[in-house]
C-alpha cells in the first residue's frame, strides 16, 4: 500500500438544502439536550460544549460520545422529539482507525471489528433507525468528546439482518467540536442554507505520484494551482496570507505528519522537511484568505483530521488542523482519520470536485455521503482486497461543518 504518510504516529491518543430555517433561539450557555434525557452521574457534561445557540430543526439529531469514569465511554443522543438516554458506560474499545491502519491490520478485519462494535451498540442503532423511519432527510451531527478515534460513520444499523447499512452512507453526517476562534469566541454550529463560492487555490505535492487526475479536475476550476515541482509550499502559504474575499475552496494534496506536540504537526513533503507547513507556522502567519473568504478547506493528507493535547500546557483543549482552520473562519474542513492510500485519495478528491460541479444543490456533507455509498456498493457480496481497501479508505474522510453548506465550484470559462 502506498500511503500519503509513512510517518508513524508517535502518539495516537488524539482523536438538498432540506433543513428548515430556525426560529427558536436559546441562550448560549444552555446545553443542547432535549428534556427528559437522563445524564449519567459518571459523565461530566460541559455546558453547551458545541455552542449550538438555536434549537436544532426536526431533521437534525446530535450524537455525543463521552468519556466516563474508570476508562469507559457512553453515548447519548439529542433530538427535538425523541432523544437517546445515556447508555450504560462500556469499556473503551481499541478501535482507533489510525492505529489499526498503522499496525497494517487486514481491511476485512477492521470492517469486522466495526461490525462487532455496531452489534453491541443496540440502543444507538435502534434510535437512529427509528429516526430514519420518521424523519425525512435526517442529518446526524457527531460530537466525539473522547480520544477513541472511532470511525462512527462506519457504524452498521443492522449488522446481522441487513449488512452494509452504514450510517455515513445512508445519513447525511457531519462532525463538530468545540473550537476557539481567532477572536477568542467559539464558532457556532448553525443549521441554515449557506454557499461557498468563488476561486479555488490548491497545493499538490508531486512526490506522491499519480496526481494527474487531481491536476486535470483542478485545472477546470477558476483558481490557482501550486505544484511542488514548480512552486515552494511557502508560495502557497504566502497566497493563504492574502486578504482576498472570493476564495471558496482551499485544497492540499500532500503527506501528513503527527509529531510529539500539536505545533509540530505538519503538511507537506516526506523527503524535504523544508517543504512542510507546521501548525505553528500557520499560526504565526495566519491565513487571512480563510478569515476573509470563509470557504471550505480540504486537507487530502494522512491524519489531517487528528488532534492532540499539548503535552506542555496539558490543557484538555485539543489542537489540530481541523481545529485551526475552523478557528480561522472556514465554513467546513474535510480531513482524514488515518493514513490514506494515495490512489484512493486521488479518486476521492476527483469524485468530490466532480460532484460539486455536477450537483450544485448537494451540500458538502451530502456529497461525502454519496461517495461513501458508492464505496459500499462497490464491495459486492464477496469483496476483494482492493474493494475492502477502497471501502476503508473512503470512510477515513470526515467533514466538520454545517450540514447545509454547499460548495459551488465553477469551471474555467463559465
Amino acid at each position: 500500500m502506498i500511503e500519503r504518510s509513512t510517518n508513524s504516529p508517535k502518539s495516537l491518543s488524539q482523536p438538498k438544502n432540506s433543513l428548515p430555517e430556525l426560529s427558536e433561539t436559546v441562550t448560549r450557555t444552555k446545553p443542547s439536550i432535549p428534556e427528559g434525557i437522563e445524564i449519567s452521574k459518571e459523565i461530566e457534561l460541559p455546558p453547551n460544549e458545541l455552542y449550538i445557540t438555536m434549537t436544532p430543526p426536526q431533521n437534525v439529531a446530535i450524537l455525543h460520545i463521552y468519556e466516563s469514569k474508570n476508562d469507559k465511554y457512553s453515548v447519548w443522543g439529542g433530538h427535538v422529539d425523541k432523544g437517546l438516554p445515556t447508555t450504560k458506560p462500556e469499556n473503551k474499545p481499541s478501535l482507533s482507525l489510525a492505529r489499526q491502519v498503522e499496525n497494517k491490520l487486514d481491511h476485512g478485519l477492521i470492517k469486522s471489528r466495526m461490525k462487532s462494535l455496531s452489534k453491541e451498540n443496540v440502543q444507538l442503532r435502534k434510535w437512529l433507525k427509528n429516526l430514519m423511519s420518521k424523519v425525512k432527510n435526517l442529518c446526524l451531527v457527531i460530537a466525539d468528546h473522547t480520544d477513541l478515534e472511532i470511525p462512527w460513520e462506519m457504524l452498521e444499523l443492522s449488522p446481522e439482518e441487513s449488512p452494509r447499512q452504514y450510517v455515513g452512507a445512508l445519513i447525511t453526517t457531519v462532525r463538530w467540536r468545540k473550537v476557539i476562534s481567532i477572536n477568542d469566541d467559539y464558532p457556532i454550529l448553525e443549521f441554515k442554507t449557506d454557499e461557498c463560492c468563488g476561486q479555488a487555490v490548491a497545493y499538490l505535492l508531486e512526490e506522491l505520484g499519480g496526481l494527474e487526475a487531481e491536476i486535470e479536475i483542478l485545472k477546470q476550476l477558476q483558481g490557482t494551482i501550486y505544484q511542488s515541482s514548480i512552486h515552494s509550499i511557502k508560495n502557497f502559504h504566502i497566497h493563504l496570507q492574502r486578504r482576498d474575499t472570493d476564495c471558496g475552496f482551499v485544497y492540499m494534496s500532500c503527506h501528513g505528519f503527527l509529531e510529539n506536540n500539536p505545533e509540530e504537526m505538519a503538511l507537506g513533503s516526506k523527503s524535504n522537511k523544508q517543504e512542510r507547513l507546521t501548525l505553528q507556522t500557520l499560526g504565526d502567519r495566519p491565513p487571512n484568505l480563510i478569515q476573509k473568504s470563509q470557504g471550505i478547506v480540504f486537507l487530502n493528507a494522512c491524519h489531517s483530521a487528528h488532534d492532540q493535547v499539548d503535552p506542555v500546557t496539558r490543557s484538555s483543549y485539543r489542537k489540530g488542523f481541523v481545529e485551526f482552520f475552523l478557528g480561522q473562519g472556514a465554513r467546513g474542513v474535510i480531513g482524514t482519520l488515518a493514513a490514506v492510500d494515495s490512489t484512493v485519495a486521488t479518486n476521492f478528491a476527483r469524485g468530490l470536485i466532480e460532484e460539486s460541479l455536477n450537483s450544485s444543490d448537494l451540500s458538502v456533507a451530502e456529497i461525502l455521503k454519496k461517495l461513501r455509498f458508492k464505496a459500499v456498493e462497490n464491495l459486492g457480496d464477496e469483496p476483494t482486497l482492493e474493494q475492502l481497501k477502497f471501502f476503508i479508505n473512503t470512510f477515513m474522510y470526515v467533514y466538520y461543518g454545517s450540514p447545509m453548506t454547499v460548495l459551488r465550484l465553477t469551471r474555467q470559462g463559465e
